[in-house]
């Protein structure tokens, strides 16, 4: 049983690895941004979802990914816009972090068959999708 969870874990890590990874390599993005970024667009994505979707979607993300998705909506979440967010974090400029974001949305979403991918974005409001694309 512990092989069996230490698996699991490892796998997860390394999930998790090879999305930071995707992200640098297409924004071009350092660790640390392309970590923020994933972080910030989980937390961004998972804010919107109905309690049903929030619970299905951080099922399918790595362990280090699911706390950011069952946090409940904060009014940050609500009032700052996604590209704000991650300007404040990195301190990157808007056309950069919106380079990021939409790098950390494209590798996030491939985590999910396209069914899960399309009730996900559903739920979405279109002017989130609309900077994520």
């Amino acid at each position: 049983m512990w092989r069996m969870i230490e698996t699991e874990r490892r796998d997860s890590y390394m999930t998790y690895i090879n999305l930071i990874h995707r992200i640098k390599t297409m924004a071009g993005a350092r660790e640390d941004e392309s970590q923020d970024a994933l972080e910030v667009v989980v937390e961004n994505v998972a804010a919107n979802l109905t309690d049903y979707t929030r619970r299905g979607f951080a099922d399918r993300l790595p362990r280090e990914l699911r706390e950011a998705a069952q946090t409940v909506p904060t009014m940050t979440h609500l009032d700052e816009d996604i590209i704000d967010q991650l300007m404040d974090l990195d301190d990157v400029d808007e056309n950069r972090a919106r380079h990021i974001l939409r790098a950390a949305w494209q590798a996030l979403i491939e985590l999910f068959d396209s069914e899960s991918a399309e009730d996900i974005q559903a739920e979405l409001p279109q002017n989130f999708i609309a900077v994520l694309r």
